[in-house]
């Protein structure tokens, strides 16, 4: 294994599967990116993170490079060097093309744990992403 994607989105979640991300490269010498998908609709967490800020551009301006600044001094602190990037797109989707096209060999997220009902109706990146990735899934919790 010689690169591993992992999708982060502030979620505790997300920094858990970063973490394991950061030791699976550590323990396997790989090249580790660290990869924020901006949906066509933002988190509850960039809603609100916005909202105190008072500015509706601060979720391309201000949070995802912080968010991407403060996963990749995770990993940094793990002992792994992490390149970091933002896309934009459906997050599966968009995940799934980025481990494809650039030759990922595993791909890491997160997964909040919904309900099914709440599942059915909001659906779920991780769900979805194991479905349609062409690489491995590691689905964290």
């Amino acid at each position: 294994m010689k690169k591993v994607l992992v999708g982060v989105d502030g979620s505790l979640e997300a920094e858990a599967a970063a973490r394991k991300a950061a030791e699976l490269a550590k323990a396997m010498g790989a090249r580790l990116t660290l990869v924020y998908v901006a949906p066509s609709h933002p988190t509850h967490a960039e809603k609100a993170y916005a909202a105190e800020m008072g500015r509706a551009d601060v979720i391309e301006q201000g949070y995802v490079p912080a968010l991407l600044f403060q996963a990749e001094l995770g990993c940094r602190n793990a002992g792994v060097v992490a390149d970091t990037t933002c896309r934009t797109g459906p997050v599966a989707e968009t995940l799934a093309d980025m481990a494809e096209s650039d030759g990922f060999d595993l791909v890491v997220v997160g997964h909040r744990g919904r309900g099914a009902v709440s599942r059915a109706f909001l659906g779920s990146v991780a769900d979805r992403l194991v479905q349609i990735c062409p690489r491995p899934v590691l689905v964290m919790r």
